[in-house]
C-alpha cells in the first residue's frame, strides 16, 4: 500500500518510466515538466484575475488606472505564485537529496526577486494613488511629500529585497551588515553629499519656498519646478531641457518663485512725437488710465501714466501698471489686449509714436545779433508771466498739495 505520492505514481507507471535518468526517474522528469506546465497556467490564470480586480478596483481613478496599466503588477504577483506553487509541488516526487537542494534554492531565489519586483511595482502604484489624491487637495505640501514618500518606499523595499535574496541564497547577512558597520565612518564620509542633500530636502519641505508647477529662478536656472526627491530637484527649463539641482544647493541659494506672484507687472515708455501737443498728451495719458480702469484683469488700487521725460527724439509717457494673472500665458494675452488697445486710442487722438530721428536745422543768422546781457530782468519776467500763464491754464496748482516729509 503506497503511503505518499510518489509510491502512489510509482505503482501506475510503466516500468520504463522508473529507470534513472540523468540523476532522476524517467516519471519524475515528466512530473517536472508537468509541475512547470502547471506552474505557468496558475501564473496566467493569476494575471488575468489580478488585472481583472484591478481594473475594478481603480475604475473611479482615470490616473491610477492609467498607472496601473504602465506599471502592470500582475506580472510579478504571477511569477510570486508560480513559484510558491512548484515549491510546493516539488516536494511531492520524492527527488534525490541533491536535486532537491538545488532545485529548492532556485525556486527560493524566484519567490525573492519576483516578491522584491512585485513590492517595487506596489510601490510605484501606492505612490500613483497618493498623487491623485494630493491633486483633489488645495495643500500643495502633499505635492511636495508624495513624490519623497514613493522614492523612499522603493529605497525600503530595494533593501529589505537584497537582504531577503541574500538570505535566500545562504549568504552571511550578519557577518555582512558588520562589515558594513566596520566601514560606517568610511561610508558617512563619502556620503557627505549625500546626507547634506536629504537634509537640504527636509529644509526645503519645511519653509516651503515654491511647489510642484511654480516658476522659479534659483541662481543662473530658470524653469518650472517638476519634481523634489531625496537628493535633487528638477526643474524643466522654457527650452524643455531637464535641470537636476542638488537639495543641499537650495539652502544656501536665493530662490526667486514668480509664481507666488499675485500681479505681473508692466513698466514701459511710450514715446511720442516731440510735436505732439500737450493738450493732446494730456487726453492720451488719461485714456490711458480710462483703458486700465477698464481692463477686467488690470490692478486699479494701483497705476502710473504719466508724460516723464524729453528724451533726445521723443517725449515719453510712463506706463507703469500691473495685470492679475495666473500664468505668463494669461499674462501676455492681457498685455496684447492692454498695447492694442492703446494703439487704437493713439490713432483716434492722433498721437503719432516716435523712432530715432535726426533733424537738421539751417538758420540765417542777422548781421548785428541783439545781445541780451545773462540775467536780464526783463528776460527772467517774460519767462516768469509765460509759466504762470500755463499753470493758469493746466490747473496744476488746483490740485492736491504736495507730500510733506
Amino acid at each position: 500500500m503506497s503511503t505518499t505520492f510518489a509510491d502512489w505514481i510509482r505503482e501506475r507507471v510503466p516500468e520504463i518510466l522508473k529507470n534513472p535518468f540523468f540523476v532522476l526517474e524517467g516519471w519524475q522528469w515528466v512530473s517536472l515538466v508537468a509541475i512547470v506546465l502547471v506552474g505557468v497556467v496558475i501564473d496566467r490564470t493569476v494575471r488575468h484575475i489580478l488585472a481583472f480586480w484591478l481594473r475594478r478596483l481603480l475604475a473611479k481613478n482615470a490616473a491610477a488606472l492609467e498607472m496601473e496599466k504602465e506599471i502592470r503588477l500582475e506580472q510579478p504577483v504571477g511569477i510570486l505564485v508560480m513559484a510558491f506553487a512548484w515549491s510546493g509541488m516539488m516536494h511531492l516526487l520524492d527527488l534525490p537529496e541533491g536535486a532537491l537542494t538545488i532545485l529548492t534554492l532556485a525556486v527560493r531565489v524566484v519567490i525573492a526577486v519576483s516578491g522584491v519586483w512585485a513590492s517595487y511595482r506596489l510601490a510605484d502604484l501606492l505612490g500613483a494613488w497618493l498623487a491623485t489624491m494630493a491633486a483633489r487637495t488645495e495643500s500643495t505640501l502633499d505635492d511636495l511629500l508624495v513624490p519623497m514618500v514613493r522614492r523612499a518606499l522603493k529605497i525600503i523595499v530595494t533593501a529589505f529585497g537584497l537582504v531577503f535574496i541574500a538570505q535566500n541564497l545562504n549568504v552571511d547577512v550578519t557577518s555582512l551588515l558588520a562589515g558594513l558597520g566596520i566601514g560606517g565612518l568610511a561610508f558617512a564620509l563619502a556620503a557627505k553629499d549625500t546626507i547634506e542633500n536629504l537634509f537640504g530636502s527636509l529644509t526645503v519641505l519645511a519653509d516651503r519656498p515654491f511647489k510642484i508647477g511654480d516658476w522659479v529662478v534659483i541662481g543662473d536656472l530658470e524653469g518650472t519646478v517638476e519634481e523634489l526627491g531625496l537628493r535633487s530637484t528638477r526643474i524643466r527649463t522654457f527650452y524643455n531641457s531637464l535641470i537636476t539641482v542638488p537639495n543641499s544647493n537650495l539652502v544656501n541659494t536665493a530662490v526667486d518663485n514668480y509664481g507666488e506672484r499675485s500681479y505681473r507687472r508692466i513698466s514701459t515708455v511710450l514715446s511720442v512725437q516731440y510735436d505732439t501737443p500737450p493738450e493732446t498728451i494730456e487726453a492720451f495719458c488719461e485714456g490711458i488710465r480710462e483703458l486700465i480702469r477698464l481692463h477686467p484683469y488690470t490692478r486699479k488700487d494701483f497705476y502710473l501714466v504719466n508724460f516723464d521725460r524729453f528724451d533726445a527724439s521723443s517725449l515719453g509717457i510712463r506706463l507703469y501698471c500691473f495685470h492679475e494673472a495666473p500664468d505668463w500665458g494669461t499674462e501676455l494675452r492681457e498685455r496684447q489686449r492692454l498695447y492694442i488697445d492703446i494703439l487704437y486710442l493713439a490713432r483716434k487722438l492722433g498721437v503719432e509714436f516716435a523712432f530715432p530721428t535726426q533733424t537738421l536745422h539751417v538758420s540765417s543768422l542777422p548781421d548785428t545779433p541783439q545781445v541780451v546781457p545773462p540775467g536780464d530782468p526783463a528776460t527772467l519776467q517774460a519767462g516768469i508771466e509765460a509759466a504762470k500763464q500755463v499753470v493758469d491754464r493746466t490747473g496744476s496748482t488746483d490740485r492736491e498739495a504736495p507730500v510733506q516729509f
